[in-house]
């Protein structure tokens, strides 16, 4: 039955056809997956309400929880809606994201490439791992902290300025 309904769809679909299609299969997932499924998966209306409140205007975008991207598939997405001038072509954004978990670090760059944004997704524990160098270095930052980490070691973080600078 699925097959022949994606035979249906038409050749020359758009590639943001395909990203709805991803993203809806990522919510059904994550929705038969119960609490497990909510590791990788945010609501697409609360992203949508981040994306809105700090409105992204291309730059670069940084999740350090990304589990499958989609909060930077809402960030193109509000960025195409508010620039006229980039009606079908790039979005302007970088997009870098960490997540712990290799299968779902795979489920966010199948993301990027099925709705045409250009970034690095790496597997890493934020807490512990800053790949990018990250202090400073992105335009936009958007997460739902990673409330499924193990307890992490007061230790390993206070001396990081990334998450003691504020206070």
């Amino acid at each position: 039955q699925l097959l022949r309904t994606f035979a249906d769809i038409p050749a020359d679909a758009s590639g943001d056809l395909f990203g709805q299609i991803y993203e809806y299969f990522l919510g059904e997932f994550a929705r038969s997956e119960g609490q497990k499924g909510g590791e990788f998966f945010t609501p697409r209306s609360v992203v949508r309400l981040m994306v809105e409140i700090i409105e992204p205007h291309g730059g670069k975008v940084f999740d350090p929880a990304c589990g499958s991207g989609g909060m930077f598939v809402q960030s193109a997405h509000f960025i195409a809606e508010h620039r006229k001038e980039l009606q079908g072509a790039d979005s302007g954004v970088y997009v870098c994201g960490l997540e712990k978990t290799l299968d779902t670090v795979k489920l966010a760059r199948m993301n990027l490439a099925v709705n045409g944004l250009r970034g690095e997704i790496k597997q890493a524990n934020t807490y512990y791992d800053d790949h990018f160098d990250s202090f400073g270095a992105f335009d936009y930052v958007l997460a739902n902290p990673p409330f499924n980490v193990d307890e992490v070691s007061l230790s390993g973080v206070e001396k990081d300025r990334r998450f003691n600078t504020y206070g």
